[in-house]
């Protein structure tokens, strides 16, 4: 085996590794949607380009024959972006938005699907190298829409001074992720690959940069014991009483935004309702 060999070998493995990794890298942001049965302001994006991206490259890579590694992990990434849009449309208060998104990828995908069975089997009169190129262009396109679907965030980011509805986890792993695939396409020289993720790896690293930049509000109040107290907002929710003046069991609402705690109120609980002190002074 020759050193070129080895080096494809090598670049193989790593990018499996780190792609496998970029399709669970929503997983900890599943993890908060489904405590708090509600999706925060995380925009289905990143799920939804996820599996349409994979979709779409996934023909790409059965044209070009390459089993192993792109049309593995884009079958993999079909099926974890396709769960994860499913759970964010059932836990998201803005249904109505969420649908249109999903309804549009979902055209994309049957164009695609369309293109790919007649182009395949010789309906559109091209060559097979003009196949390959038509979906190398496509399958580019989609994949950098991909990577810029997390800052589709911007404005929010910059405007609210935060970045908790920009997933940080799933930046870290892109970078690694877009190096790996980038050393892997130089070895084997496929530009469709390649720019989409020098791309990628430009917008994973400008989303790192503004994570640091704008911290999410949990750690930057817990981490500022300084803060100014007059700056918090607080949201107070009505909460039943029972007779005995203890808190109810009655649950706050499932669709409670995640950026608020619920907080016990500092009154004792021998405090007397107003109605009550009212009715024993007559």
């Amino acid at each position: 085996m020759s050193g070129h060999d080895t080096a494809v070998t090598v670049a193989k493995v790593l990018t499996i590794i780190t792609t496998l990794m970029l399709r669970v890298a929503l997983l900890p942001d599943f993890n908060r949607w489904r405590k708090n049965r509600n999706t925060g302001e995380m925009s289905v994006m990143p799920c939804v380009l996820l599996y349409t991206n994979c979709y779409v490259v996934m023909f790409y890579a059965y044209a070009i024959n390459d089993i192993f590694p792109l049309l593995f992990v884009v079958v993999i990434g079909v099926i974890a972006g396709a769960i994860l849009a499913y759970f964010f449309y059932r836990w998201t208060d803005y249904k109505r938005e969420t649908m249109r998104i999903l309804i549009g990828s979902f055209v994309v995908c049957g164009i695609m699907t369309i293109y790919s069975v007649l182009a395949l089997s010789g309906q559109t009169g091209q060559t097979h190298d003009a196949i390959e190129t038509t979906m190398g262009y496509i399958s580019a396109t989609t994949t950098i829409l991909m990577y810029a679907s997390p800052m589709a965030t911007i404005i929010n980011v910059i405007r609210t001074k935060t970045a908790s509805s920009m997933p940080f986890t799933m930046g870290v792993v892109v970078v690694c992720n877009s190096v790996c695939w980038i050393f892997y396409t130089i070895l084997v020289y496929n530009p469709f690959i390649l720019i989409p993720n020098i791309c990628g790896f430009t917008l994973g690293f400008i989303q790192l940069v503004l994570t640091f930049i704008y911290p999410s509000a949990t750690l930057k109040i817990e981490g500022d014991n300084s803060a100014d107290v007059s700056t918090l907002s607080v949201a107070v929710l009505p909460i039943d009483y029972d007779h005995s003046m203890h808190f109810s069991s009655k649950k706050l609402p499932q669709n409670a935004s995640p950026s608020y705690a619920a907080m016990r109120s500092p009154l004792p609980d021998t405090t007397k309702l107003w109605g009550q002190s009212t009715c024993s002074d007559d």
